[in-house]
């Protein structure tokens, strides 16, 4: 997982683009697609900066930041994502022409990624996370990594899990801590939580529409960023 704070400033896609083409690089990201995924970046930058650099009339402005992370399921993909502050401005996600110029920008995102879409979230720069969006794209990565077979320590998962959710800004995180699985209660409303169970391979937690899903550990960042997104929603900040 990676996470940078970019500057609320015009070189906000440049800087984007040297960070995200030095950490693909590091990865042996294929150089295709590494070109794909640094394009996209740049988009979400520059619409992040342009039209969603303050959280509200009478709100300092916040700064972007850019997540990047692998995901095993459902299927492996690499994500690319860009926080901003705003919630009162969304993105149309239905497809679009990368051609039109009314919304070129997320029209070439559509273009090149696998998948995107936004949510509502909490920043990750700032203890305590600063409620906005996130604009996110994904892109297929080949086998074997990430690796769906790693292993931890239930009880060690959980603490991070837990850690990282009250690091954004969700309260009464409670993690439950066992030798051979551990639970984490994550309240998204008054009597009403999400139980995440943590075994050695796996972490699995109530879908939103479905039964309980079950992914490998290697996924914690993103189930982490689904969490935040199912309370933020709970909330009513969609």
């Amino acid at each position: 997982m990676c996470a940078w704070r970019l500057p609320a400033e015009e070189n906000c896609a440049a800087v984007a683009r040297s960070l995200l083409g030095g950490a693909l690089t590091a990865l042996g990201v294929d150089r295709g697609m590494a070109g794909d995924v640094i394009v996209t970046a740049s988009e979400l930058a520059t619409n992040a900066l342009k039209h969603a650099l303050r959280a509200g009339p009478q709100a300092p402005a916040v700064p972007p930041e850019l997540w990047v992370w692998a995901r095993a399921t459902p299927t492996p993909q690499l994500v690319v994502s860009v926080f901003d502050g705003c919630r009162s401005s969304w993105p149309d996600t239905a497809p679009r022409d990368p051609l039109d110029e009314h919304g070129r920008g997320l029209g070439i995102v559509g273009a090149l990624a696998a998948s995107w879409g936004t949510h509502p979230t909490r920043s990750r720069s700032r203890t305590g996370g600063i409620p906005g969006k996130a604009v996110w794209s994904a892109f297929p990565l080949p086998g074997p990594w990430p690796d769906a077979r790693m292993t931890a320590e239930p009880a060690h998962v959980a603490r991070h899990l837990a850690s990282t959710l009250a690091e954004r800004g969700i309260r009464r995180v409670v993690p439950h801590l066992g030798t051979n699985i551990a639970l984490v209660s994550v309240p998204i409303h008054p009597g009403k939580d999400i139980t995440v169970w943590v075994e050695p391979g796996h972490i699995s937690s109530p879908g939103q529409n479905a039964p309980r899903i079950r992914r490998p550990v290697i996924d914690l960042y993103d189930i982490a960023e689904d969490l935040i997104r199912r309370v933020e929603q709970e909330h009513g900040h969609a």
